[in-house]
C-alpha cells in the first residue's frame, strides 16, 4: 500500500473505531428511534455505516447497479448493536485488504459508476472516507442531539 492510501486507511480505522464506541453508547431499543419521518431510524443509519466501506470499494471497483443491489440486501446486518459492530469491522476489512493489493497505477486509474460518476481508485477511497465521516457526524448529532447526551467519544486525533 502506498503513503497516501495508508494515510487514508489509518483516518478510516480512527473512524471507524469512534463509530464502535458511539454504537457502545446506544441501547438496542433506541436503534428504533426515528427522529424524522421518512428519515432513516438510528439502527438504518447504522446499518447504512456498516456496509458502506464494501459498497463503496465495489462500486469504486466497477460494479454494476444490480451488483450493488444484490450485495445490499445479502449484507444488511440484523438490527442489533453486536452485527452491525461485526458488518462495519469485517466491511471495513474487505476495503482495507482491497486496498492494500492495488498498485499504485491501479489506484491511478479510472473508473466510472454504474450512475457515471468518473474517479481513479485513490479518488474513491477518498469519497469513500469521507462518506464515512459524515454518517458518523450525523450519528454523532443524532446522540448528542435526540438522545440527549454527551457521549464523550474522541472523534479525531
Amino acid at each position: 500500500m502506498n503513503v497516501y492510501s495508508n494515510g487514508v486507511i489509518k483516518q478510516m480505522e480512527l473512524a471507524v473505531n469512534s463509530i464502535i464506541k458511539l454504537i457502545d453508547t446506544i441501547s438496542e431499543e433506541e436503534l428504533n428511534i426515528r427522529p424524522t419521518a421518512g428519515k432513516w431510524s438510528i439502527g438504518e443509519l447504522l446499518s447504512h455505516i456498516s456496509v458502506l466501506c464494501k459498497a463503496d470499494f465495489l462500486i469504486g471497483a466497477g460494479a454494476s447497479e444490480e451488483e450493488l443491489d444484490h450485495f445490499y440486501v445479502d449484507s444488511e446486518p440484523e438490527a442489533t448493536k453486536l452485527a452491525i459492530k461485526e458488518a462495519l469491522i469485517n466491511n471495513f476489512n474487505y476495503l482495507k485488504e482491497g486496498v492494500t493489493l492495488l498498485r499504485e497505477e491501479e489506484l491511478l486509474r479510472e473508473t466510472t459508476s454504474f450512475f457515471g460518476v468518473k474517479h481513479s481508485r485513490y479518488e474513491w477511497l477518498l469519497d469513500t472516507q469521507a462518506h464515512l465521516f459524515h454518517h458518523r457526524a450525523q450519528l454523532h448529532s443524532l446522540i448528542v442531539h435526540v438522545l440527549k447526551r454527551e457521549p464523550n467519544v474522541q472523534l479525531f486525533e
